[in-house]
C-alpha cells in the first residue's frame, strides 16, 4: 500500500481526498491548519487509527516540512497532494484589498504549496505524483476568473510556480499536476455549484493514479481532460 500525504485535509475535497485513500488501505498522513475544528476528520482517524495520521500546522509554516518528515519516519511518499488554499478576501473592487490580505492569499494559494513540495522532493518515490489543487481560474488562456481576479491570478500563480519547478528539475522522477477540481459544492464554491464533494474526489483520485509512473507536468481537470495553462 502507499503512503499519501494530504495538506488542507480538515474539510471538503481535502477531507474527502483523505476518506478515498484511507478506506483504499493507503497510509495517510493528513494536515490540517486546527484540529480543533476538524470534527470529520478526527473522528476518520479515531475509525482508522493504523491507517490516517493527523499533522497539525499552517501551510505557511516554515515547520511543516519537518512535521510531515517526522510523521513519515523515514519511509518514502507516493503521492503528496497539496488541497490547502483560502478565497480572494471579500472587497468591492480587488484594488482595495490590502497588501497584507494580497500577500496571504498568494502565500497560501501559490508559494506555500510549491515550497512544502519542494521541501519533501526528497521524500517523493520514483513514479510518483505530487499534486496540487488549482483551477480553471487559473488559466490565462481561459481568462475565466474576471468575477474573482486575485483568486485567479494566485492560483495562475501557483501553476507557473510549478512549471518553473518542473524546469529547474529537468528529468523528473515523479508527475507535477495541476488539478482543476470543477466547480465543487463547498464552502469555498457554494451551493449553486455543478458538482459534489465525492464526483470531484473520484475524479481527482483517478486523474492522480493515471500519472503515476508517468513523469510530466500537466494542468488537468478531475475529468483528466487537458486544460490550456
Amino acid at each position: 500500500m502507499s503512503n499519501i500525504l494530504v495538506a488542507g485535509a480538515s474539510r471538503g475535497i481535502g477531507l474527502g481526498l483523505v476518506s478515498h485513500y484511507v478506506q483504499a488501505g493507503h497510509t495517510v498522513h493528513a494536515v490540517a491548519r486546527d484540529l480543533g475544528r476538524a470534527a470529520e476528520l478526527r473522528e476518520l482517524a479515531a475509525r482508522h487509527p493504523e491507517r490516517l495520521v493527523l499533522i497539525e500546522s499552517d501551510i505557511t509554516d516554515p515547520a511543516i516540512v519537518a512535521r510531515v518528515r517526522t510523521s513519515l519516519g523515514g519511509n518514502k511518499l507516493d503521492r503528496l497532494i497539496v488541497n490547502a488554499g483560502i478565497k480572494q478576501p471579500d472587497a468591492p473592487n480587488y484594488l482595495e484589498v490590502s497588501p497584507a490580505d494580497t500577500a496571504r492569499l498568494f502565500a497560501t494559494n501559490a508559494l506555500a504549496p510549491v515550497g512544502l513540495a519542494q521541501g519533501l522532493a526528497d521524500a517523493l518515490a520514483d513514479g510518483g505524483v505530487a499534486a496540487f489543487l488549482s483551477s480553471q481560474m487559473g488559466s490565462v488562456a481561459l481568462a475565466r476568473s474576471a468575477r474573482i481576479p486575485l483568486y485567479g491570478a494566485s492560483k495562475a500563480a501557483l501553476n507557473s510556480l510549478l512549471q518553473s519547478w518542473a524546469a529547474q528539475m529537468g528529468t523528473l522522477r515523479f508527475a507535477v499536476l495541476a488539478l482543476h477540481p470543477g466547480w465543487v459544492r463547498t464552502d469555498m464554491g457554494g451551493d449553486a455549484a455543478d458538482i459534489g464533494v465525492d464526483e470531484s474526489v473520484q475524479g481527482l483520485a483517478h486523474t492522480i493514479e493515471a500519472y503515476a509512473g508517468r513523469p510530466a507536468c500537466a494542468f488537468v481537470d478531475y475529468r483528466n481532460e487537458t486544460l490550456a495553462w
